[in-house]
């Protein structure tokens, strides 16, 4: 029975493998295929027989940039989309291009929208890449040309700057990972726009299929404040470092739904406005708190800058290296946050509201002074009374002990730190946690010995005696 077992498991391996190095060598080894949806603006300088002329100007061209690495297939931008690539691409949604497209589009690598349009004298390519697999959409690349004829040029040029290449994430240790480049087998020019190189930056992208291979309801999540820098590249193999703001932030396994992917970042703004909101309420905006960037293969940090009445603060473009930011109030660290500045315009983090727990260690400080400011004035007229009643000076005594009597108890202080304790409360659990906690230390301040109720009976006992034996 154990050698039947032994051949069967043999035997499942054997008819496994076949499948798992096809499916490797097609992701390595076949080109990137490319649709292009391409929409005219309906002008005379501009006319329909223009769309077969620069579709066949443009796959020739495209041959000499890419060589064999991707094919690019043009058809005519659905009817449904073409007013919003013309006039609004920017606004367009994959979702909006996923309810049209159809089983081809689907199924390409890369989808181009691209817009032709006549402004101010000239010929205008509008481009946008969506990358089907992460179902992630670029930003839109223009590239304009003083005549027709210099079109497919402008078009090639864009198509080109649009493109971003994909990984595939196959191995999961811990901080280090192992990605193969989609088409890395095929390219043999170094200056590829396919291409992945040591310093270059990946964004990873979960994506989670249904029983049709297409991504389900909700499927695609790119993995937010997560990025993998390329430290080596051999042939199509990326040995990659993770860097995340979460814990876990990628799965250990993939399954046969679960694919775990990766696109690089292209920096193209001069500078990211982040902008920090509670994440218990993303209508607030978090303001005065500090952003450090962490100095590399240190624990120190460098301040940029802090929040305005916004919540945002400005990050400068410096190269297209990954950095780290450190957000902090106060004194409490509350965020790393991986960014590559400009590779987006504008960046929102949802962060804990850390407000309630600066106002409560505010409070507490004005308490502890406070603590100190009544323990000093109880000895000075304790040693006031005392030296009165040694004097036998008893109604002078008396009046500095009613005047003691005013003076805030312990009672009169914890009654206070109740009260604030409740204004400050938040929903917010971990914050809660360290108000709590800056509490329980204000608690045991008022426990301490000198603020105890004894002193003022006994300076009590000590004038009545006084009094008693003056009469």
């Amino acid at each position: 029975m154990n050698r039947r077992r032994r051949w069967l498991l043999t035997f499942m391996q054997i008819v496994a493998l076949p499948a798992c190095v096809f499916g490797q060598a097609a992701w390595e080894y076949t080109p990137y295929q490319a649709r292009v949806w391409l929409a005219l603006e309906s002008v005379p300088q501009l006319p329909a027989t223009l769309n077969t002329s620069l579709s066949d100007a443009v796959v020739a061209r495209s041959s000499t940039v890419w060589g064999s690495v991707l094919q690019i297939q043009f058809v005519s931008a659905p009817a449904k989309l073409r007013g919003i690539l013309l006039r609004q691409l920017e606004q367009v949604t994959p979702e909006a291009i996923a309810a049209v497209a159809d089983r081809a589009d689907l199924e390409a690598d890369k989808l181009y929208l691209a817009a032709v349009v006549f402004r101010d004298g000239a010929v205008l390519a509008r481009v946008r890449e969506l990358d089907m697999r992460t179902r992630q959409l670029g930003p839109v690349v223009e590239r304009s040309s003083a005549t027709v004829a210099g079109l497919s040029l402008a078009l090639c040029d864009a198509l080109a700057d649009s493109f971003i290449p994909l990984a595939r994430i196959e191995q999961v240790d811990d901080k280090k990972m192992v990605a193969r480049l989609r088409a890395g087998g095929l390219i043999v020019d170094p200056a590829s726009p396919a291409l992945i190189e040591p310093g270059m930056v990946l964004r990873p992208v979960i994506r989670r299929n249904d029983r049709t291979g297409q991504p389900a309801k909700g499927g695609v999540q790119p993995v937010g404040w997560t990025f993998l820098s390329v430290d080596d590249r051999r042939d199509s193999v990326l040995e990659c470092a993770l860097r995340s703001g979460y814990r876990a932030a990628i799965p250990a396994r993939a399954s046969v739904r679960t694919e775990r992917l990766a696109l690089l970042v292209r920096p193209r703004f001069d500078e990211t406005r982040l902008l920090l909101r509670s994440r218990s309420d993303a209508s607030k905006p978090l303001a005065g708190y500090e952003i450090h960037r962490r100095i590399p293969d240190t624990e120190e940090t460098q301040l940029l800058g802090v929040t305005d009445n916004h919540g945002s603060v400005v990050l400068p473009r410096e190269g297209e290296s990954l950095e780290t930011l450190v957000v902090k109030n106060g004194k409490q660290l509350l965020a790393r946050l991986p960014v590559v500045p400009g590779a987006a315009e504008t960046l929102t983090a949802h962060i804990v509201d850390d407000d309630s727990r600066l106002a409560a260690e505010g409070f507490v400080a004005a308490l502890s002074s406070r603590v100190l400011d009544l323990v000093a004035r109880r000895e000075i007229l304790a040693a006031r009374i005392r030296a009165r009643v040694k004097e036998s000076k008893a109604d002078e005594a008396q009046k500095l002990l009613d005047e003691f009597r005013r003076l805030d108890t312990r009672s009169d202080l914890n009654r206070d730190l109740d009260r604030y304790r409740q204004q400050v409360a938040t929903a917010d659990k971990v914050t809660q946690q360290r108000i709590d906690r800056v509490f329980a230390d204000a608690q045991r301040l008022l426990l301490l010995k000198p603020l105890s109720d004894e002193l003022l009976a006994q300076l009590t006992r000590e004038v009545t005696a006084g009094r008693s034996g003056g009469e």
